[in-house]
């Protein structure tokens, strides 16, 4: 028996057929790029904190009540500036007594050469004794001794009552105050902490095995709230005491550095650079249920584009690549449409 189909039942079959067709006849439109070869780099994170290698815990050379204290909890202050004052009366008395001193030691000084000036003129006319010339010139003399010894005491009494002074050491800010006016100071007890915040830096742990890379090594850091990496310079590495940790302490400065404040913590990079190889960008790695990692490659074939899986090894990742082994520099791997292909699929590349 002969059957007849209908137009309508002829058109629904070929649809079927369409849709039960192989993905690999269907084009698939995808964005690629080339494998690169470059100077593998190998990243190391670290964690750090900010520091300031300017910071004074600050005492008193003397033993005695605080009579002065003319700095808050946050004041800037400049080198020089005094800070705090120790009870120093009775030394002042005698500072004060000494500058006297000093005063008519010079004035009998003054009196003295005079004399001997005048003598010295008179003696030209040989109207004074020679004795008298000798003894004037003995008289300058004890005169200038004097005044030497009196000059002495008194800077010896100021030196004194300098000690009774807290100066600062450096420009600062003060971040602690451990005293208050009336309480009593000894020698050795910090009573006041100052840091420089205009020089601060950069520490951070390292492994000890990457210390004899530094020196062809390059550090970037990333401070709370940014998002962006910045070149960081380093100016110190020191073997921590404890050898159990296995770390080294690698201080850095950064050349433009933002607003940061001691404490704050910081991360950083160590980028490593290596031997040369193959790199793809990142996005070209697909991570397969089983952990294997793949990519597609498109390659071309009798004028056409093909999707072609290959498995790679991942190495060390950088600046959005990451070095592969398993391509070959030059290949086209596939970056945007590579989530649903098939073996053999046709692709159109958009970046053709």
């Amino acid at each position: 028996m002969t059957v007849i189909r209908s137009p309508r039942s002829l058109l629904g079959l070929g649809l079927l057929l369409g849709l039960s067709a192989p993905l690999a006849a269907q084009e698939a439109l995808v964005t690629t790029a080339r494998v690169e070869e470059r100077a593998i780099v190998e990243t190391v994170a670290l964690n750090g904190s900010v520091t300031a290698p300017r910071t004074a815990h600050l005492s008193s050379d003397v033993e005695g009540r605080v009579t002065e204290l003319p700095v808050a909890l946050g004041d800037r202050v400049r080198a020089g500036d005094r800070l705090l004052g120790i009870d120093a009366e009775e030394i002042e008395l005698e500072a004060r007594s000494a500058e006297a001193d000093v005063s008519e030691a010079r004035a009998t000084l003054d009196n003295a050469r005079r004399r001997l000036e005048e003598g010295t003129r008179l003696g030209e006319g040989r109207n004074i004794a020679r004795s008298e010339l000798s003894e004037r010139e003995t008289d300058v003399a004890i005169a200038e001794a004097t005044l030497e010894r009196r000059r002495a005491e008194r800077d010896r009494l100021q030196a004194r009552l300098e000690r009774h002074r807290l100066r600062a050491p450096f420009d600062g800010r003060i971040t602690q105050r451990d005293v208050a006016v009336g309480e009593w100071a000894t020698p050795g007890t910090p009573l006041l902490t100052l840091i420089d915040l205009d020089d601060l830096a950069l520490d951070f742990a390292v492994p000890l095995e990457l210390h004899h890379r530094l020196a062809e090594a390059e550090l970037e850091v990333r401070l709370p709230g940014r998002d962006d990496w910045l070149p960081a310079r380093p100016v110190a590495d020191v073997p921590r005491d404890d050898g159990a940790s296995r770390q080294f302490l690698l201080r850095a400065t950064l050349d433009e550095a933002p607003a940061m404040l001691p404490g704050m913590a910081v991360q950083g990079r160590l980028l490593l650079r290596g031997e040369r190889g193959p790199t793809v960008p990142r996005d070209a790695l697909l991570r397969r249920p089983d952990g294997s990692v793949s990519l597609w490659l498109a390659e071309e074939e009798n004028g056409e584009w093909h999707a072609r899986e290959r498995r790679v090894t991942p190495g060390a990742s950088h600046d959005g690549r990451v070095a592969v082994q398993g391509v070959d520099a030059g290949e086209r791997v596939v970056l945007r449409g590579n989530e649903r292909l098939e073996e053999g699929q046709r692709l159109t590349l958009e970046d053709e």
